[in-house]
């Protein structure tokens, strides 16, 4: 995908405001005393995109909010310790800019930073959207999840199912394939089981109940609405947002096309800190109403490998003991397991499909998922830290 960088034809504002955001002071940032959860049509729509040297793709990302069929309020791009144009870049599109001041809690302290000075001004009906800079909605992205918001009153967020760029060769093309099975199974379910850091869309409300929560209810400290100690913010504000009650969905409509890692060290550096990030939530969150069934899932994920490692184990065994095989068998089963990854994947287009008929590079990508999933696990039962991993895209 090119990253090349055009100044919009036609913004809609010419205004733009550059403002330090102070250090983070005490007390909470809404102001108001009680939580309203109602359905009212939703205000203003505001839109918050963390940025750290984004210079690349900071331009593709604010032209993706001009164009939504619901217009925003405002496109405010919150630069973190950024020693690029970043800023100069967000503000030729027309969008304001605030920067961090003093932040070392990555994405999850720009944001805390940025929403401590917006909220105050905020009503309870209004929304905020929080999105990564890497990323770009569909055109009707904005005015879908804004109606899934309004349909239910015990919606807290709206996320999108998030789609992989073009390029990257095979490593980009077995994420692209992942994302979209991914997308395909947030789609059908009730509840999305991690609000998606590429796109998710807030009640007011519910952000002024999570700081307030914090340190009580929630783990964090009082008064902010991301928990700056966790890896994965976005699946951390998942689960406090279930934890008081809310509901998190993925609306059909929704997409969000974002990058794909590089290189294989990059990618595995990336599921590092998602899988150790999601497992150091729920050691924070315990066991409860809401977290038992993200346990089940991360223990029948280990299960299934295991199962997986013990029966290669066994036809090894079983080929060394007596040579050949089972045509007949082998072909049927082989035939089912290859039509359903074509079958998931067939929105993805030829190469996808090509991809999966070649069988040998998918089960490849089986086995790197399994040795970056045991990793993780060890990671964290040492107690090791994790580095954020964070890519520079070279101008294309």
């Amino acid at each position: 995908m090119s990253r090349n960088v055009h100044p919009p034809r036609a913004p809609r504002s010419a205004c733009s405001q550059v403002a330090d955001v102070p250090a983070a002071g005490r007390g909470h940032p809404s102001g108001e005393p009680g939580c309203e959860r109602d359905a009212r049509p939703a205000g203003k729509v505001v839109a918050l995109i963390p940025a750290h040297n984004e210079e690349t793709s900071i331009g593709q990302t604010i032209r993706s909010l001009r164009q939504q069929t619901r217009p925003l309020d405002r496109i405010v791009v919150v630069c973190d310790n950024c020693s690029d144009d970043t800023a100069d870049i967000s503000m030729l599109y027309g969008a304001e800019v605030i920067t961090t001041f003093g932040n070392t809690a990555r994405k999850a302290g720009a944001l805390n930073q940025a929403l401590r000075r917006i909220l105050p001004g905020l009503s309870s009906s209004d929304l905020v959207l929080a999105m990564d800079a890497d990323s770009q909605l569909n055109d009707d992205w904005v005015r879908v999840a804004t109606a899934a918001l309004q349909r239910r009153s015990m919606v807290g967020a709206a996320c999108g199912a998030f789609l992989a760029e073009d390029g990257g060769g095979l490593v980009g093309q077995l994420q692209r394939n992942e994302y979209i099975r991914y997308a395909r199974s947030n789609q059908r379910r009730r509840q999305v089981p991690v609000l998606s850091g590429t796109g998710t869309l807030f009640r007011v409300p519910a952000l002024r109940e999570l700081a307030r929560e914090r340190g009580h209810r929630l783990p964090g400290n009082h008064g902010d609405i991301y928990n700056s100690s966790s890896i994965t913010e976005d699946n951390e504000i998942t689960l406090a947002l279930k934890t008081l009650g809310f509901r998190c969905v993925c609306p059909s409509g929704c997409e969000t096309t974002t990058e794909v890692m590089p290189t294989w060290r990059d990618l595995f550096r990336q599921r590092i800190r998602w899988q150790k990030g999601a497992l150091g939530d729920l050691r924070a969150y315990g066991i409860s109403r809401v977290t038992v069934g993200y346990w089940s899932r991360q223990a029948l994920i280990y299960l299934a490998f295991c199962a997986s490692i013990a029966c290669w184990a066994i036809i090894a065994w079983s080929l060394a003991g007596h040579p050949g095989i089972n045509v007949p068998w082998t072909a049927g089963v082989l035939s089912v397991t290859l039509a359903e990854r074509i079958w998931t994947v067939r929105r993805g287009g030829m190469w996808a499909i090509m991809l999966c008929t070649l069988v040998v590079p998918e089960m490849g990508y089986d086995l790197f998922r399994l040795a970056y999933f045991f990793q993780a696990l060890f990671d964290e039962l040492m107690h090791r830290e994790t580095a954020w991993n964070h890519v520079i895209r070279a101008d294309a």
